[in-house]
């Protein structure tokens, strides 16, 4: 198995760009150079989210979380509508790698659009707590995320959280379908280290990392599989 290969939709993504212009007032996202914020330090905070019920279009973007001005560290997970990308139908599930229909997104959303960067998140998907059919197509998958992931990537700074549908169909979630975001610290103020030379919206499926199938080439940098 190998590392997923991002799959970049041009008409998908100008569907989703134009969503998220839309959705945050076009190209003037919030500024936050005026606000204060939090002290560096620890701030223990949990978003839990139910997603079933809900139906999110083609291109549609669904806004999670806001911290700004306060980027911030911490773990995401993810349960959502999944499809196989490594292994085949009938394989040993435990040894197949799958992908969330859903995308989600992370970084910073600005008023000034040179502000605005945002970027997939890196995940991880975790198969002893994943349900996946046999017939290629999972019902219910679950993923992790390191806020921010230094080492595999995406935005290093963040203050904003999204799901984005760039699977060409309208996602519907059922029960059982979750995000949770746990912030453990606040790294720092945007309006002290802003993003520049924006707006950078990188619109693409998110990079699925596997430390439980025989590939130990897609565990993801600082981790190994035992």
């Amino acid at each position: 198995m190998t590392i997923l290969k991002q799959n970049r939709i041009s008409m998908i993504a100008g569907t989703a760009i134009l969503t998220i212009a839309l959705a945050f007032g076009g190209f003037s996202f919030a500024s936050h150079s005026f606000e204060a914020g939090v002290a560096e330090g620890t701030i223990p905070d949990n978003t839990h989210i139910r997603l079933d019920g809900m139906t999110l279009p083609a291109g549609g973007v669904f806004p999670l979380y806001d911290a700004s001005p306060n980027y911030v560290s911490g773990h995401f997970l993810l349960t959502s509508p999944c499809e196989l990308v490594d292994g085949e139908p009938g394989d040993d599930p435990n040894n197949d790698t799958y992908q969330p229909l859903v995308t989600a997104i992370a970084g910073h959303i600005d008023e000034h659009a040179a502000g605005t960067h945002m970027e997939p998140i890196p995940l991880f998907y975790i198969n002893t707590v994943s349900s996946p059919k046999l017939t290629g197509t999972a019902d219910q998958c679950v993923f992790h995320a390191h806020i921010p992931d230094p080492l595999n990537g995406g935005a290093p700074r963040v203050t904003d959280i999204d799901l984005v549908n760039l699977s060409g169909a309208d996602i519907e979630f059922k029960p059982g379908h979750i995000v949770d975001i746990n912030v453990q610290r606040v790294l720092g103020s945007i309006a002290d280290d802003p993003y520049e030379n924006g707006p950078v919206i990188e619109l693409t499926r998110n990079v699925i990392y596997d430390l439980n199938d025989n590939d130990h080439d897609n565990d993801g940098l600082g981790h190994s599989s035992q």
